[in-house]
């Protein structure tokens, strides 16, 4: 394997501004989190988002919990768009209600990922147990005219084994939105979802893990993660209140360098990006140049 550029690691990083969650989503493992909840204190956000700009990564704020429950989402806000810096969110359909609305704009993200999983309204229905499909339709269209447009904007959709629609009719059906979509085959989070009437990705060991060389994963306490279905913080590279974030990004690096994951998550997985090409050329100069690359791995 020929000598990776530390900052791969840093293409595109999820930062966890919190793990706590009000949602009960069928495809959330929740139940199986042994980590402790809580929010990322805005001091170490500071102090992360200023090195992730300095690194030029594409930063999404997401991870095992509502990221719009982060009590200084406004001052989070300000201080991203005081920086070089692209960053977005990821959030749950039905949180797209008047409150998480009122939030979004205070965050002002430069894209939008909407996890919405299902479009045909008893699926989503049980996905989702409690909440309506028109609802979160409605909240989406909210968001749009709330942001000027759809630009930014992408839906997250999921193919499970029992799915009632196509892959190409759920992409049908957003075109007739306006609205670009990615569909995903129901996968088990790192074996955490065990709900296997719902699984479509199939497991096999990984020796080199395409997403843990062009991806990061940090958690509301300032761990860096070797993945992002890591409930246990059993794959900690390093603390990130103590280490600087290149020198996290290089022990990756030395990781993938070895020739073998270490990790007991990477021997069965069922995660479809970790099939992603190792990098081979140089890092990216341009915001431009990593777009390009991203969209290419269809990010």
């Amino acid at each position: 394997m020929s000598e990776i550029d530390p900052r791969w690691p840093l293409l595109t990083v999820d930062v966890e501004l919190t793990n706590i969650c009000g949602q009960n989503c069928l495809f959330c493992p929740r139940e199986a989190i042994t980590r402790p909840q809580g929010v990322m204190s805005y001091a170490l956000f500071e102090k992360l988002i200023r090195q992730l700009a300095a690194a030029g990564s594409r930063v999404i704020f997401c991870g095992m919990g509502n990221p719009l429950l982060h009590p200084d989402i406004a001052e989070i806000g300000r201080l991203c768009r005081s920086l070089p810096l692209n960053y977005g969110l990821t959030v749950q359909a039905p949180a797209l209600d008047a409150a998480g609305l009122e939030k979004i704009a205070r965050l002002q993200p430069a894209f939008i990922e909407v996890s919405f999983p299902a479009v045909d309204e008893s699926e989503f229905a049980v996905i989702f147990p409690g909440q309506k499909m028109a609802d979160s339709l409605s909240g989406l269209h909210n968001l749009i005219r709330q942001r000027g447009s759809n630009r930014g904007i992408t839906i997250n959709a999921v193919m499970t084994a029992g799915s009632k629609v196509s892959d190409s009719q759920i992409k049908e059906f957003w075109a007739s939105h306006g609205l670009s979509c990615r569909v995903h085959p129901c996968h088990s989070r790192g074996g955490n979802l065990e709900k296997a009437e719902l699984l479509l990705a199939k497991p096999r060991p990984v020796k080199a893990c395409g997403l843990f060389a062009t991806h990061s994963f940090i958690i509301w306490e300032g761990n860096l993660l070797a993945c992002c279905h890591d409930l246990e913080n059993s794959t900690v590279i390093s603390d990130l209140n103590s280490t600087l974030l290149l020198e996290a990004a290089a022990r990756k690096v030395a990781i993938l360098q070895s020739g073998s994951m270490p990790f007991k998550i990477c021997q069965s997985c069922d995660e479809p990006a970790a099939g992603r090409p190792i990098p081979d050329r140089p890092f990216p100069a341009s915001i431009k140049a990593r777009s390009r690359f991203l969209k290419k791995l269809n990010c």
